[in-house]
């Protein structure tokens, strides 16, 4: 290969990775404040939706914070899906090894009624998996590592 053929498929492949990019940030969901478009259908509902991630159901697409923590220090939110009827926890401003947990009933975690995941180290936002939220009153939690909780209220 030449050294004009590797200078022009570096020129092709930054080009492919400038489109790609550009693609991706325009994409509902990808970008808070773009709107899904009116065809976007979600592939569950209520309890279908328990454990799954609001990105790969499309969830997220019909999404809006419904509650929020008060509070200096992380925003802890619950993200409710009106056409999943499932809700889920997002935080943002955390620290890698805080704990979030979506919950939809009160006592223990059980199976398809708590979801939780820890921050990466290294970043400072997370989701859960979500909960039915059909007939149910879900919130959300953040456990710091420093022993602090902080919670949404119920809805």
């Amino acid at each position: 290969m030449t050294e004009r053929d590797e200078t022009t498929m570096r020129t092709l492949v930054r080009l492919t990775v400038t489109a790609a990019a550009s693609l991706l940030l325009t994409m509902p969901g990808t970008v808070p404040g773009i709107a899904a478009p009116a065809g976007v259908t979600a592939h569950c509902t209520g309890s279908g939706c328990a454990g799954k991630s609001p990105a790969t159901t499309g969830c997220d697409h019909h999404a809006r914070t419904v509650r929020r923590s008060a509070g200096i220090g992380p925003l802890v939110e619950l993200r409710y899906s009106s056409a999943c009827r499932a809700a889920w926890v997002r935080v943002t401003h955390a620290r890698g090894g805080d704990r979030i947990e979506a919950r939809n009933k009160g006592g223990a975690c059980r199976r398809k009624s708590c979801y939780s995941t820890t921050v990466t180290s290294g970043r400072s936002s997370a989701y859960t998996a979500m909960v039915n939220d059909k007939g149910v009153k879900a919130w959300g939690c953040l456990h710091r590592r420093n022993g602090n909780v902080v919670c949404t209220e119920a809805y």
